[in-house]
């Protein structure tokens, strides 16, 4: 499971959670993720997930996939903490997604532990 947070410059952030190993992006219906700008391609990019990584591969765009401000020129495997540019918008990628389950899982993490009784 993926759960991929979508910024665009100026608007509120969504998450979106997919259980498949690729994912395409594009300003059409039809993508797994529609970013319905001018400056992004019918079908702009594209993200696999093979061998546990990554890779985020540019579909000939015409304005380009950046990776941290920098533009792909071929398939790169990216971490959580890199950025991903397409247009208008920024991509994080959270492997493992249910917000709400990591949510519990730190709460549980925090709640106070009895001490040990002394026989």
């Amino acid at each position: 499971m993926l759960q991929i947070t979508i910024n665009e410059k100026g608007g509120q952030p969504r998450q979106e959670t997919f259980d498949k190993n690729e994912i395409t992006i594009g300003r059409v219906q039809g993508n797994d993720i529609v970013l319905p700008k001018g400056n992004i391609s019918k079908r702009h990019s594209r993200i696999v997930i093979k061998d546990g990584k990554f890779i985020i591969v540019d579909l000939k765009s015409t304005n380009g996939t950046y990776v941290n401000g920098k533009k792909i020129n071929a398939p790169q495997v990216v971490k959580t903490t890199d950025k991903i540019y397409i247009g208008d918008f920024t991509l994080q990628l959270n492997p493992g997604g249910g917000g709400s389950q990591s949510a519990e899982r730190q709460a549980s993490l925090r709640a106070p532990v009895a001490p040990a009784r002394e026989e």
